[in-house]
């Protein structure tokens, strides 16, 4: 007889040396499939019958099983005369057997692979048990098993095969570790990882692996990842393996890696609960439409001792670095400072202001204090200080070896070492697709404060079209969005939309509790354009006039006679840094896009509406720097 070989560890599919056979319907690869799982066995025509169809068989449902397994013997046995056709599936008293030698399933010879890797593992030979296990994963196209899962009736017929996967993956990784192969198992482990999202044994084995592998970042990406998919599907927060594990990643910093042959256990440290927190804390409530960015940005602060949070005015930094702070406190033994400079006159007040964060006299060095302590000091809104506030981050880590920062600001401080975050709005809803409005986070954050202004607020397939236009005539900016749901306290949603046309104007809700410019979206954006040169404030409100996105060319037809064309990519440059425009490179050379709300405020502080002419502008056109 041909050797006749089945696979199930992926599609279900049979194969006559090097030939694939026809196994028909659905129905009848599952009667395969169901025969294959149980190879050498004999299987009751009742149990096929039930694993096919489930409670659901039709009456004449055995009759059909035994249409396909003479269907299938034609097709496995087409050279064997019709009633020797046993050699493959054989009859047997009230059922079916499979006849095909273990190692010509891929289910069983895995099972066999594995058995014998567990033996000589427990006998003391990690490198044979190594080389069985690599042999027996590599069997398996398909960890979730979709394709045989969708054939049987229910997944309980799979538990056990895809609980020896996992063992098998788990032993893979420990003996792996222990001999040294930290790379080699990283693609088992993340396959684990990725069927297994929720088994924190199997997330813990991937996070030492990325550790020993020298993929610390990536281990704390994975590492915060996991932790939202807990808390977002089961409300629970990592076990203590698992954070013990971060802990000791957060702490290793740059040691060496274990040497080849040690045993596979990192020591770790439990994180302190007590660790010091000095300063304005995180905001009250979750940070909704964040959750990548806040992994991204405290993998990047993790890698970095110093990581600048840059974009413009409402996006959310200030919530988004202290909420990044208090994901990396573990860290940082010695404690978290935050201080709130948006109110200093200079970085001599900034300090002075980290001086009382950590309780230290007036007259006191804070840098002093920090010394070599390993400090987390967050910086928040310190663009208004200029050129100043770089130098003042760069003198502090100098003299703070253990020490990292985070800061916030529109513009990055331009340090060589400085890594920057850009945080954008949130992602705008898309009109044209109404039934995906209610999951897009600025819809989500609008619902959110709204319920908190409005108990009971639940929004009607009408309501979430108003709320998503509402969002979209906001840009998306978190603090534009907040301000909007607040109005809902005096008015209705159509009246909330109506505001939306004069958004600096009409989003006054009473607030507090926030600094100043996070008041109002007019005080936001007037701090931004505070400091902006008179030239480029005015090509800034010529630019908001009409289409927002816009190329280079473009803009020096729009600036005509404000600045030469010489020299107005030197201006949209300055506009970029400060977080007042978007630019992205193409192979047409860059494109810009402007915010509305920052073309409103532009046009506002220039004193000139859509309507008006360019004449406003020509009187200005000598202070060009």
């Amino acid at each position: 007889m041909d050797t006749v070989r089945i696979r199930l560890l992926g599609p279900v599919t049979a194969y006559r040396d090097t030939v694939e056979m026809p196994l028909g319907p659905s129905r009848q690869r599952a009667v395969l499939g169901y025969l294959a799982l149980h190879r050498g066995q004999p299987v009751p025509l009742g149990a096929i019958t039930r694993a096919v169809w489930g409670d659901d068989a039709p009456v004449s449902g055995e009759h059909l099983v035994r249409t396909y397994v003479a269907r299938l013997r034609r097709a496995l046995e087409p050279g064997t005369p019709p009633r020797a056709r046993t050699n493959v599936i054989a009859s047997v008293p009230g059922g079916y057997r499979l006849d095909v030698p273990p190692e010509r399933v891929d289910a069983s010879h895995f099972r066999h692979l594995l058995g014998a890797a567990r033996s000589r593992q427990a006998a003391g030979s990690p490198h044979d048990a190594f080389h069985l296990l690599t042999r027996a994963l590599e069997l398996w196209q398909d960890p979730t098993l979709a394709d045989l899962g969708g054939l049987l009736a229910s997944p309980r017929h799979l538990t056990a095969l895809r609980r020896d996967w996992v063992d098998a993956g788990l032993r893979h990784i420990e003996v792996g570790l222990r001999l040294g192969q930290a790379s080699a198992v990283l693609p088992v482990g993340e396959r684990l990882a990725a069927v297994e999202p929720l088994q924190e044994t199997v997330q813990a084995r991937y996070l030492e692996a990325l550790t020993r592998s020298g993929q610390r970042a990536a281990a704390v990406h994975h590492f915060l990842d996991v932790r939202a998919r807990l808390r977002a599907e089961l409300g629970v927060e990592p076990g203590p393996e698992l954070r013990r594990l971060y802990a000791a990643l957060l702490h290793a910093g740059d040691e060496p890696q274990p040497p080849a042959g040690a045993p596979a256990t990192v020591a770790v440290v439990e994180p302190d609960p007590r660790h010091r927190w000095c300063g304005p804390g995180p905001p009250i409530g979750p940070l909704i439409g964040r959750e990548d960015d806040l992994s991204r940005c405290a993998t990047l602060l993790v890698a970095h001792r110093h990581v600048t949070v840059v974009g413009p005015a409402g996006c959310g930094k200030s919530a988004t670095g202290l909420t990044v702070a208090e994901r990396v406190a573990g860290a940082f033994p010695d404690g978290v400072a935050t201080v709130d400079a948006a109110e200093a006159r200079d970085c001599g007040e900034v300090l002075r202001l980290l001086a009382e964060t950590l309780e230290l006299p007036p007259d006191a060095d804070p840098l002093h204090a920090v010394g070599q302590q390993r400090v987390l000091l967050v910086l928040n809104d310190v663009e208004h200080l200029g050129a100043r506030a770089g130098e003042m981050v760069d003198y502090a880590l100098r003299r703070c070896r253990g020490a990292a920062m985070l800061v916030t600001s529109r513009r990055r401080l331009g340090l060589t070492h400085e890594a920057v975050f850009r945080l954008a709005p949130l992602a705008l809803p898309d009109l044209d697709a109404p039934e995906t409005l209610a999951d897009n986070p600025a819809v989500r954050l609008f619902a959110h404060r709204a319920g908190l202004i409005r108990p009971g607020f639940r929004l009607t397939p009408a309501d979430t079209v108003t709320v998503a236009r509402i969002c979209h005539g906001l840009d998306g900016l978190p603090l534009a969005v907040e301000l909007a749901a607040a109005c809902l306290y005096t008015d209705s949603l159509d009246g909330v939309l109506r505001r939306v046309d004069h958004p600096l104007d009409e989003l006054r809700p009473h607030r507090r509790g926030h600094p100043r410019h996070h008041r109002s979206l007019s005080a936001a954006l007037h701090r931004s354009l505070a400091m902006v040169p008179p030239v480029d404030l005015a090509c800034l409100a010529r630019l908001g006039v009409g289409d927002r996105s816009f190329s280079l060319q473009e803009a020096v037809t729009h600036c005509a006679g404000l600045v030469s064309p010489d020299r107005l990519p030197a201006v949209l440059d300055r506009l970029a840094e400060e977080s007042l425009l978007a630019v992205r490179p193409g192979p047409d050379g860059p494109r810009y896009r402007m915010l509305r709300t920052v073309a409103l405020a532009a046009v506002a502080a220039r004193g000139s509406g859509p309507g008006e002419g360019h004449q406003e502008f020509h009187g200005i056109a000598g202070n060009q720097p």
